[in-house]
């Protein structure tokens, strides 16, 4: 079998000039000129060099090879988040087209009969799962569009519930340990350091002022924290850098977070990439760019709201950690985690703050990039890790086709100055 299909490689192969000597050769008792013998074995051998050449350089792994890697699929430029709206299209319209688009891809591959070799699942059983919680995401926003949020819940967590994988199997629940750090910024012109207890969630005395977020709905108070100041900076829309205040929040405890960001370019362990992909559809539908930041209701955030609405029914998950969409991460040098994470309020308290959350921090004193400027004279003393700078974002792009390491920018400035100061019990 394999010899008679490499018999028929010059014919496929070769141009046409080249495959008439494996037909035409002259007969063996034909006498011919030595001269033209000669001239002629010369030329053979010059073809034949070239049809060895050209089998030595087919890769019959590839040929007969019908599977794929997982971390090939990955690169498609579908899996690029955050997604940014074209700017007359529905909402609606545009997840389902996305979805749809990556549906075909997932069919492709099944009608071509491929499967990825890194990973021992079925792919019918992928694409069945796939099918599953695309169909009750649409139905979702379907029905909160029809002014139903708990049928629109309900048909969330049909979607998360299968017989055909266990939606907890697939989720990448990420412990952050004891001792790590998060940040939370505030928009203070003034001099004069904010109250740390400004810095926590707003109380629930004040819940009047919760406006509609990513992951939480009007009047429902939930704690934001950035993995950096740098995103914390971009959540606020780059807000002046003298008009902000920072503090650092220590954690005390383990915290349990569901993690729906994208898994880093360089990652290649072939598990980790299929949980992500298995979880596609609701990551993306989490991180769809807000179109209008003016407007009331924010289509964007249906989903991700519901979903923290479900984390709030698991007393074993702490919150939500997701990455930021105020970067376009196709259009950027910088690298690194740029993360955000949610926690929900535990209680229904009437004033103060979530004694639950309040026990899981310890949180700094606020400063600034100005006030640590005018006590320092503009100089920079490196005050903090440099190594745990670099490990959360490698290299930062503020100027385009410019980077610089993290722990050069003002930011990392200003975390290594927090890092310093001594963290205390929230009162």
């Amino acid at each position: 079998m394999f010899i008679g299909w490499l018999t028929c490689i010059p014919a496929v192969l070769l141009p046409h000039s080249l495959c008439r000597f494996t037909t035409a050769n002259a007969p063996a008792n034909r006498q011919m000129p030595i001269a033209s013998v000669v001239s002629t074995n010369t030329k053979k051998n010059k073809e034949t060099d070239i049809l060895q050449k050209i089998i030595l350089n087919v890769d019959f792994q590839k040929l007969f090879n019908n599977t794929m890697k997982i971390t090939e699929f990955i690169k498609d430029d579908l899996f690029n988040l955050p997604k940014n709206q074209t700017e007359r299209e529905d909402y609606k319209r545009f997840v389902f087209k996305t979805f749809d688009t990556y549906l075909e891809k997932l069919n492709e591959l099944s009608v071509e009969n491929r499967s990825f070799e890194d990973i021992h699942f079925s792919f019918n059983s992928i694409i069945s799962r796939q099918n599953h919680l695309i169909k009750y995401i649409k139905q979702s926003l379907n029905d909160y569009y029809d002014g139903k949020p708990a049928k629109a819940y309900d048909s969330l967590i049909k979607g998360l519930n299968s017989n055909l994988k266990n939606f907890d199997e697939l989720l990448n629940v990420r412990t952050f340990q004891k001792g790590d750090d998060f940040y939370r910024i505030r928009i203070h012109k003034a001099n004069f350091p904010l109250s740390s207890e400004d810095f926590f969630h707003i109380p629930y005395n004040l819940r009047g002022k919760v406006k509609t977020q990513r992951f939480s709905i009007p009047g429902f108070p939930s704690l934001y924290l950035g993995t950096t100041i740098y995103v914390c900076w971009e959540e606020l829309n780059r807000p002046n850098i003298n008009d902000f205040q920072a503090v650092r929040l220590n954690a005390v405890e383990p915290l349990k977070i569901i993690d729906l960001s994208p898994p880093q370019k360089d990652e290649e362990d072939p598990y980790l990439l299929y949980k992500f992909l298995m979880i596609w559809p609701l990551i993306f539908s989490s991180s769809v760019k807000v179109r209008n930041y003016e407007d009331e209701f924010k289509p964007e955030y249906i989903i991700p709201q519901l979903l923290l609405q479900w984390v709030r029914e698991r007393a074993e998950i702490d919150g939500i950690c997701y990455q930021t969409t105020h970067i376009d991460f196709s259009n950027t040098l910088s690298e690194g985690e740029f993360l955000n994470v949610v926690l929900p309020v535990k209680e229904n308290k009437s004033r103060g703050l979530c004694n639950s959350l309040k026990q899981k921090f310890e949180m700094t004193d606020s400063t600034s990039i100005q006030l640590n400027q005018c006590s320092t004279g503009g100089m920079t003393f490196i005050s903090g890790d440099d190594e745990t700078l670099r490990m959360k974002i490698k290299k930062i792009e503020l100027i385009k086709d410019r980077t610089s390491p993290y722990s050069y920018s003002l930011f990392g400035d200003l975390e290594s100055v927090l890092t310093s100061m001594k963290s205390k019990k929230i009162k």
